[in-house]
């Protein structure tokens, strides 16, 4: 088979998840009359096939076509070029968008339009003046649904959502994630059902959802909060002094950095030679309240890079535009703290530069290696340490998911204070459903807030009686078997004590107590029974 024939392949196979999508949502509205609209190469809805259907598959059918429809499907082509539209009688918009315009005109009263788009639309300026406009003109914005991970893989890793559209507003939009619970998320998208996760269906009011990965980076910033007292927020454009663009060379500004517009984000101190100016924004900053060193570093972090990578607006080609940089937000702890942290980066970049000539020299030098073993064990331990706390706080501020699950205590009732069964049986269950499905981790001492309580709060003894009382309550509701695949320690985190519980999957059942099967969803853990059960064993083990 040829790279091409593979590549389609795989292509189709990432495509059927949003095909069953769109097929369950138009069987359950049972719609009098469907249009299809194959207006993109990439083929997106090719397999659906309905009755009483219309399908246009060239532009030109849709400005001839005169009927009006129930339920509209439109793939369209992917911000490839503007256009002069109706919409902007003095500009020019994204060709897609005035397809998407035109097509949305053709809809019945109480119908529903969904639309394959990139997710710009939704945060850009044109995007949102796009969207005012059709609401004025009667199309409103109801419901955005994120298309499965990699779906367009290996063509690209860009990732476009589904917008629905309606005659009729609302106060809030209805979004969600497509993927392994599409029926549940369908009949709340109906109903309007608020489940408060993505995978079901999640309410949010109109005007504090932008993106998907904008709402991740919402969500982190907020427990980063809570997590650090001292940080404070800010849109960027509140600590610029000045935005710069040129085509040659940017002029040396005190307190200034880099961030690359066009490509992959990249955010530097200063410009290589091998730069090319054109491709970066420098943004000078009011140096009364952060230092451009230390934003350096927070767009380098997980954090940042989460930010910047919502930012990304194009298909094929990523870039940021200068209004949407400004608006975005960032987290500024005090001077004190960020002088702190920039020194503390400078000291790691010098150690890493010494172990690297250290790497160079060692097979030429065999005298120093028991000095340099002597040296290693003295350090390792503590960054260890300190990169381990990082690590968890990272998870922390994710919150809870498929594969991450927050429990304030193990044995402890926070109500009763009293030591419960109960509330021992929710964590191991937790730990049951990990394996039973994909693994996850368990952190104990965290709330569901994602604030560290820490497990002081069970009123153990000492840590070695909590590891041993929690290595029982394994060995007796769970089974030593399954030891292998359960990991766990006491770890410092903010100056209080978490169990930390790595869970891999196992490649049999598990269950509690020997009697009761638990598999972990998003972010739940669900009992099976039954046939259910039954169906569940023999198509995951």
């Amino acid at each position: 088979m040829s790279y091409y024939q593979e590549a389609e392949n795989l292509l189709n196979k990432n495509k059927s998840g949003l095909t069953d999508f769109v097929s369950t949502l138009r069987n359950s509205m049972a719609p009098k009359t469907t249009l299809l609209l194959h207006l993109s190469g990439l083929n997106m809805f090719a397999d659906l096939r309905f009755d009483e259907c219309d399908s246009i598959e060239k532009e030109e059918q849709l400005m001839l076509d005169n009927g009006r429809y129930d339920l509209i499907v439109g793939d369209l082509p992917l911000n490839i070029k503007k256009v002069e539209s109706e919409l902007f009688p003095k500009g020019k918009v994204n060709k897609n968008w005035d397809l998407l315009y035109k097509a949305v005109q053709k809809l019945n009263p109480k119908g529903l339009a969904i639309f394959i788009v990139e997710p710009a639309i939704l945060f850009s300026s044109r995007g949102r003046k796009v969207l005012k406009i059709l609401e004025e003109d009667g199309f409103i914005y109801y419901a955005a649904f994120n298309t499965p991970e990699n779906i367009l893989d290996p063509i690209t890793t860009f990732r476009p959502i589904l917008l629905a559209f309606s005659t009729t507003a609302g106060h809030s939009i209805f979004v969600g994630e497509i993927g392994d619970e599409n029926n549940l998320l369908l009949k709340n998208f109906v109903s309007k059902t608020d489940t408060e996760r993505l995978e079901t269906g999640k309410l949010i009011p109109k005007g504090e959802f932008n993106s998907f990965s904008g709402y991740a980076t919402s969500s982190q910033i907020g427990n980063l909060k809570k997590q650090y007292k001292n940080y404070q927020l800010y849109k960027l454009e509140e600590v610029t002094v000045k935005t710069n663009r040129t085509k040659s060379k940017f002029d040396d500004l005190v307190n200034s950095f880099y961030i690359r517009r066009v490509g992959n984000s990249k955010v530097v101190s200063s410009l290589r030679p091998s730069d090319e100016s054109k491709y970066f924004f420098q943004i000078q900053l009011d140096e009364r309240v952060v230092l451009a060193d230390y934003l350096v570093l927070f767009y380098q972090s997980n954090l940042g890079r989460l930010i910047l990578d919502s930012l990304n607006s194009g298909s094929f080609i990523s870039h940021i535009s200068k209004s949407d940089l400004l608006e975005s937000t960032v987290a500024i702890p005090g001077m004190e703290e960020q002088r702190l942290l920039i020194k503390t980066s400078s000291k790691l970049r010098n150690l890493q530069e010494i172990i690297t000539k250290l790497q160079l020299e060692i097979g030429l030098n065999p005298k120093n290696v028991s000095s340099i073993l002597e040296q290693y064990d003295s350090i390792q331990e503590p960054l260890k340490s300190l990169s381990l706390e990082d690590e968890v706080l990272a998870i922390i501020r994710k919150g809870e998911g498929k594969f991450i699950e927050f429990k304030q205590t193990f044995s402890r009732n926070i109500v009763t204070l009293n030591k419960d069964v109960a509330i021992e049986k929710s964590s191991l269950k937790t730990v049951v459903g990990f394996l039973n499905a994909h693994g996850g981790t368990l952190l104990i001492g965290v709330n569901d807030k994602g604030i560290v309580t820490g497990i002081e709060e069970d009123l153990f003894n000492s840590q070695d009686s909590y590891l041993l009382h929690f290595r029982n309550a394994v060995n007796s509701k769970i089974g030593p078997e399954f030891y292998p695949h359960i990991d766990y320690d006491i770890i410092s985190i903010l100056g209080k004590m978490i169990l930390k519980v790595v869970c891999q999957p196992s490649k049999k059942p598990c269950f509690y107590d020997k009697k009761e099967f638990f598999v972990r969803t998003n972010p739940a853990t669900d009992k099976l029974v039954g046939q259910q059960l039954v169906e569940y064993i023999n198509h995951h083990f």
